[in-house]
């Protein structure tokens, strides 16, 4: 009877980790930037994970889930080719993923704000 009661437990767990990024409310195709983002890049090393932020990165006026923007960043001024996989707005504020699924706190992503849901008509 435990083993049911656990093996229950592990079924709802699994069935309430949240509906496929695609599906999620906050989830839109098309942003537009009202000023620099923030860059957090994202290292998975054999034993543990590390991200670094970079600030002022200079974004396009417009971003679509599809896209590939090339980024600079850093002291030493590095491109960094990022692909748009997500794209996760709420108020003034999106963040904007390069894997449509996963951590959000793990993978890469630029964070803008002010950032406004872009209108339908190009």
């Amino acid at each position: 009877m435990l083993l049911r009661a656990w093996i229950a437990g592990l079924l709802l767990a699994a069935a309430t980790v949240g509906p496929s990024a695609a599906q999620e409310p906050d989830s839109v195709e098309a942003v537009e930037p009202g000023g620099p983002g923030e860059l957090t890049k994202c290292r998975n090393w054999l034993v543990a994970s590390s991200c670094k932020t970079y600030h002022h990165i200079s974004l396009p006026p417009r971003i679509t889930v599809g896209d590939t923007i090339t980024v600079t960043f850093g002291s030493s001024r590095k491109e960094y080719e990022f692909p748009v996989a997500r794209i996760a707005h709420k108020g003034r504020h999106c963040a904007i993923f390069s894997e449509a699924e996963g951590d959000r706190h793990q993978i890469d992503k630029i964070n803008v704000a002010p950032c406004y849901r872009a209108s339908t008509v190009r």
